[in-house]
């Protein structure tokens, strides 16, 4: 929140900087209803404008940002699924023999006396 008030503050030092060269320089002023505003005026509605335009860059920028993240988390997701979906009879495999081998080393323990409540 700190940052984004710095924001808005150089945003508005930035707008009535460029609203008093615009004024001074091109000569250029805000019409509104068919009335010339004044220079000041002029400098309120660019500074107005100024914040809403670092309003919505804020917005964007964090927009982007989840943008980005929501787009590897879904990259990440689709390379699991591809990868699951690729190798499956390989993963399928893998658990089988595990279990095999789990199987058989426990028929093994018991077939020679070992009780594992005695192992321990």
């Amino acid at each position: 929140m700190k940052n984004f008030l710095i924001a808005l503050v150089i945003a508005i030092i930035l707008v009535n900087c460029l609203g008093s060269l615009v004024d001074s320089w091109l000569g250029m002023h805000i019409v509104m209803s068919d009335e010339l505003l004044s220079p000041w005026e002029n400098i309120a509605v660019l500074s107005v404008v100024g914040v809403v335009l670092a309003i919505v860059g804020f917005v964007v920028a964090v927009s982007v940002l989840g943008t980005i993240f929501l787009a590897l988390g879904a990259g990440l997701v689709a390379l699991l699924a591809v990868g699951v979906s690729a190798f499956w009879p390989i993963i399928l495999i893998g658990i089988a023999l595990y279990a095999l081998k789990n199987r058989k080393s426990a028929r093994y323990r018991q077939e020679n006396g070992h009780n594992m409540r005695h192992t321990l």
